[in-house]
């Protein structure tokens, strides 16, 4: 009896020390084969998969995934153009591409399959190229005319209204560039070429306009150290510009305002007050602008009137200098 007592006792232990040492077995997720192993893209639709804590999360992810897809064919296309033209115009136009930019675009798409893994949602899209195609070709002919008509308008103004609208049109031109580029990667490739080439070419006759268009600068005696620290700064964007009152040019940048001084337990503080006038050769006011900047120092009142211009230069340096002379509608 102790015997079968014992062996029962032996038994019931050992069951007891198996459950203790071993580990619920957690059932693992299963995924369609949509999301292991997504579908390849067809000459009529881009498939694209995304997932996320929610719906709007999982389709961004998604969109990203087809727009990464026609990335990495714009890339493509870049390297071949940059060649072609072995210049900056194209990579420069390239770099503003993101995924970002492109997500904007892909409006027109459909939902193939969801499902809930855990607490994320997978989500599978689909666009149609030949729809996908339409719409870019619209939009970009949109762009296009805006473009033609500025440029047709500009034609018949002085050479500074003509620089104004052409570095106003640059931020159209590089979306129009988009447009191209996505259609190109989504298959589209009727009469792209002849718009990247046009618009190339708008961009090398705007960079040539810039350096062609003559700046004259003139300030009173108090302001004549900030006019001649503007003239640098236009000459660090090879912008032609010159000191004087009198002589030939295409814009004449009028500087007027004061700087004044004062000291305050041994520091010297200087105010400055600039206003900015431009006009045309033809004396037509294009622009009017009115900065202030402050300096000091403790060695002299000098000293602190140089900080103060300084600290104004570096304004327009980090602004832009022709969207801090009020030249340009948009600053990069």
């Amino acid at each position: 009896m102790l015997k079968i007592i014992s062996i029962a006792l032996f038994i019931l232990l050992t069951l007891q020390s198996c459950s203790f040492g071993s580990k619920p077995v957690k059932k693992q997720a299963s995924f369609p084969a949509w999301v292991s192993n997504p579908p390849n893209d067809t000459s009529s639709k881009i498939y694209g998969t995304g997932s996320g804590f929610s719906p709007v999360e999982a389709k961004e992810a998604a969109l990203k995934d087809i727009s990464g897809k026609l990335i990495t064919k714009i890339s493509s296309q870049s390297k071949s153009e940059i060649s072609q033209f072995n210049d900056s115009v194209a990579r420069s136009a390239t770099q503003n591409i993101n995924t970002s930019t492109v997500a904007t675009q892909l409006s027109n798409y459909k939902v193939v399959n969801s499902t809930q893994i855990g607490d994320k949602l997978f989500i599978q899209l689909s666009i149609s190229r030949s729809e996908f195609i339409k719409t870019t070709t619209s939009q970009l002919k949109e762009l296009d005319d805006k473009i033609k008509s500025t440029l047709r308008s500009a034609s018949r103004k002085t050479k500074l209204q003509q620089l104004i609208a052409s570095q106003n049109l640059r931020p159209t031109i590089d979306k129009a560039r988009t447009l191209v580029r996505l259609l190109q990667a989504a298959g589209g490739t009727q009469n792209t070429d002849k718009y990247l080439a046009y618009y190339n070419d708008i961009i090398r006759k705007t960079n040539d306009l810039l350096y062609a268009v003559r700046f004259r600068v003139s300030s009173n005696a108090s302001l004549n150290g900030f006019a001649q620290h503007l003239v640098t700064l236009l000459h660090n964007k090879n912008i032609s510009a010159s000191m004087g009152s009198k002589g030939r040019a295409d814009a004449h940048i009028q500087i007027s305002g004061n700087i004044k001084t004062s000291t305050a337990f041994s520091q010297h503080m200087s105010q400055l007050t600039v206003n900015i006038k431009i006009s045309d050769k033809n004396n037509r006011v294009i622009s009017v602008r009115e900065y202030e900047s402050s300096g000091s120092s403790t060695t002299d009142s000098n000293s602190a009137s140089s900080s103060a211009i300084k600290s104004m230069g570096a304004q327009f340096k980090n602004n832009g200098v022709l969207a801090s002379l009020g030249l340009l509608e948009n600053s990069n």
